[in-house]
């Protein structure tokens, strides 16, 4: 699948985002000496990851982006010591490797605008760069395991593969529209969890995989024959988790510990009630009525929906978004996961577009919150699987 990708210098990726440092980077910047720059004398540049960690990333301003992005919205550690000089997860940004068992798949994270709109030079191109970092040891491309099938049941790479090529192709399959192919996919994770295969050899498994990838559609006409509302608990739920990717918008500035904390409260208790205004997020989303929210976006011009339907299309394809490191996680779960970022895609883009025409720019800033949630850790916990679950079994919003 082609991606494509050129920084455009929106800074974007310099906010709100982690940079944990490698030995190899953190020994590069203290050689730099930033505690001679007049700038960085009076505050850290790193800060341990964690409380008592060995391991360090990139320091933060209060506002949350990090401390070598200057006010002319570019890298002070570019602009003084050159491209090569950055940490290596910025120069690599937003382009990742998945190793697996024999082979890396590079892809491009769409948390970058530049990358959600496909902008810029093919993945190809940027190839050789990432190929002198793998040899520099700055890159890993060994083998890892592979994911968890479905809960406590772990098989070889040969097994696993074949359930992760059954969800692309469905997911990929433009004989049918982004939904009926994300309600195809659910289907294929619900017969597999269902399904007896612990003692089960690869062969049969993959007659299995097959066969449920050959009946989903078949099965999954009843879904949009008798359309149900969702629970009230469902719903709960899935806005909960639209909320939180919210968060993740660009435009969203963290305040102080309190206000913060204050905030939040206050969030929770409207999304739990589902009754009054929207909380106040970020200047993306304004405060709306959470009923207007549930009205039908209505027809929407499909360059619009693209940025969202590459964004699952791509992850599909790379196997990234069940390559995560989501303790306990199985395929099945990461599927669930993967499917929800449609419908809380168009949920949010009827938040930030309430009262006027929805923009290409809207579901851009949407696909970045989405991305970024791939290592946002409540959207990574063992609660937002169980939530996941349990909108599975009672309907989504």
């Amino acid at each position: 699948m082609q991606e494509n990708r050129d920084c455009h210098g929106c800074g974007i990726c310099c906010r709100g985002s982690i940079i944990p440092l490698s030995d190899q980077d953190l020994s590069q910047l203290r050689s730099q000496r930033w505690d001679n720059h007049p700038n960085y004398r009076n505050g850290p540049t790193v800060v341990p990851i964690r409380a008592f960690s060995k391991k360090y990333r990139l320091a933060h301003r209060s506002d949350g982006s990090c401390v070598f992005l200057n006010e002319k919205g570019l890298c002070q550690i570019h602009v003084d010591f050159g491209y090569v000089a950055k940490p290596t997860i910025c120069r690599v940004f937003p382009l990742q490797l998945i190793p697996r068992d024999k082979d890396v798949a590079l892809t491009i994270r769409r948390s970058c605008p530049s990358a959600a709109m496909d902008l810029g030079r093919t993945i190809q191109d940027h190839l050789p760069a990432i190929e002198r970092l793998v040899n520099e040891d700055r890159l890993s491309s060994k083998p890892v395991d592979a994911p968890m099938l479905k809960a406590g049941e772990h098989r070889d790479w040969k097994s696993t593969r074949l359930a992760l090529d059954a969800a692309s192709q469905l997911l990929l399959d433009e004989r049918y529209p982004p939904v009926r192919r994300l309600v195809h996919v659910l289907q294929f994770a619900d017969l597999l969890e269902k399904a007896k295969i612990k003692s089960m050899s690869h062969e049969k498994l993959e007659v299995l995989i097959q066969t449920l990838a050959e009946h989903v559609a078949e099965e999954s006409k009843p879904f949009f024959e008798d359309r149900r509302q969702p629970s009230g608990l469902a719903r709960v739920f899935f806005r909960q988790i639209a909320v939180e990717f919210a968060r993740l918008h660009p435009e969203y500035r963290p305040h102080s510990k309190w206000s913060q904390r204050l905030r939040m409260m206050d969030t929770g208790w409207r999304v739990f009630r589902r009754r009054g205004l929207t909380p106040s997020m970020s200047p993306a989303f304004s405060r709306v009525a959470f009923d207007d929210l549930e009205q039908p976006l209505g027809q929407v011009d499909p360059s619009i929906d693209r940025p969202l339907a590459r964004l699952i299309e791509t992850q599909s394809a790379s196997y990234l978004y069940a390559m995560a490191d989501r303790q306990g996680w199985s395929v099945v779960d990461s599927l669930r996961n993967l499917a929800i970022l449609f419908p809380v895609g168009l949920w949010l883009l009827r938040w930030a577009s309430h009262g006027r025409a929805p923009l290409v720019e809207d579901m851009v800033n949407i696909v970045v919150a989405l991305d970024r949630g791939q290592g946002f850790h409540s959207l990574n916990s063992s609660l937002h699987r169980w939530r996941l679950k349990i909108i599975g079994s009672h309907g989504v919003a």
